[in-house]
């Protein structure tokens, strides 16, 4: 009820702009002499760049930084030192440009992608709101000052002077939205990537939807609708050459990341988030084996009909091919609790305390096998009162 309150209030807002059209930027050397309104935009970006900073909300990683930057350099290099791409450590699929050309991408996005292509269909759409000025042309759009720092603040993201630069986070008009389509399209084509994978990029937001029962994204907010992005994409690439997808640089960079994601889904309980990436063979295939120990924990915790099998499946194989990955032998051993076999439930506990000395939860296993110990005789063992099982 709260997301919806906040989307429709940002719907609200989000009213045409009534800004002249201004030209585009030819290079970053366009950007040195700004008027008066467009500097005080930059100012009030800029200040938003520091808040998110002190708030230790963007990743530090200089390497992965290096790898965001040189796909922007790549699609933009005329731009080079002028667009600067961020990511932040946030899950929501989610990416917005800034108008001093800050580009912020939420690794819960970078996640959902397969391969560099899709990732930099994303930045070079973003690119294209900064080079063709769209923040300073939908100035007009955020009337009610209050009102807006009201939804930024039941997001969580620091209020930065009059935040009229943050309307950009929240998606632009269809007509911006569509001009960044086709710009970020082309300039995807000169970068040497492959434009199929445009359509690729938004199926991937259309499932996420779907799996998660959402209305929108905040990433390209309804501005046009996704299934018209497909199409619209789909009849561009019906006659495009083949490119690059790099998808070996993109799976061996994003690797720490797409792991801390699962995690990160996994503590905030988006279940269905889980299984709709591992239960592809695509994305599947490009993770470890300790993955499984997510997608069974995903599985527990959806708990339809099957899910229990398919979980045990699941964790059984990360003991298998990764048998020194500790939780699986907890989440296998709370579950052959629950389930009274108490037998193969302690010797997988004790495992897990041997593999984890020092785990956070250590008396509480403990007490499962006191209880196996004092109920380890076979008129009582399926008598066990089991308490719940929480999530690791």
């Amino acid at each position: 009820m709260k997301r919806l309150s906040i989307l429709t209030l940002v719907c609200a807002l989000a009213a045409p702009a009534h800004a002249d059209n201004v030209p585009p930027w030819a290079s970053a050397a366009d950007t040195r002499d700004l008027a008066p309104g467009e500097k005080s935009l930059w100012q009030e970006a800029d200040e938003f760049d520091q808040a998110l900073a002190r708030a230790g909300k963007v990743n530090t990683d200089p390497q992965f930084g290096a790898y965001l930057q040189g796909i922007m350099d790549r699609l933009y290099p005329e731009f080079k030192g002028r667009l600067n791409v961020r990511l932040l450590n946030a899950q929501h699929i989610n990416a917005f440009a800034l108008p001093n050309g800050s580009v912020y991408v939420n690794a819960g996005l970078i996640a959902r992608f397969e391969n560099e292509a899709q990732l930099a269909t994303v930045l070079a759409h973003e690119g294209a709101h900064f080079t063709h000025r769209h923040s300073l042309q939908q100035a007009e759009r955020v009337k009610n000052a209050a009102a807006f720092a009201m939804v930024v603040g039941m997001l969580g993201v620091p209020l930065v002077g009059d935040i009229v630069a943050l309307s950009s986070m929240f998606g632009y008009s269809r007509e911006h939205e569509r001009e960044a389509d086709e710009i970020g399209y082309q300039r995807l084509i000169a970068a040497g990537y492959s434009p199929r994978e445009t359509i690729r990029t938004f199926e991937h937001l259309q499932a996420e939807i779907k799996a998660a029962d959402i209305n929108e994204p905040f990433f390209f907010a309804s501005h046009p609708k996704l299934q018209e992005r497909i199409d619209n994409f789909s009849a561009l690439v019906k006659d495009a050459n083949n490119g690059e997808t790099a998808r070996e640089r993109f799976v061996e960079t994003t690797a720490r990341l797409r792991q801390t994601s699962l995690e990160a889904d996994l503590a905030a309980y988006r279940y269905k988030q889980i299984i709709l990436m591992l239960s592809n063979p695509e994305q599947r295939r490009e993770y470890p084996p300790e993955a499984s120990y997510y997608l069974g924990e995903a599985y527990r915790l959806r708990n339809e009909t099957g899910d229990l099998d398919a979980a045990a499946r699941e964790f059984n194989r990360v003991i298998e091919n990764a048998p020194q990955f500790a939780p699986a032998h907890r989440a296998l051993g709370l579950l052959c609790y629950k389930r009274g076999d108490t037998a193969r439930a302690a010797a997988l506990l004790r495992r897990y305390l041997e593999l984890a000395p020092a785990a956070a939860d250590r008396g509480h296993i403990e007490y499962y096998l006191a209880a196996i110990e004092k109920h380890n005789t076979p008129d009582t063992r399926r008598s066990i009162l089991t308490p719940p099982i929480t999530a690791p």
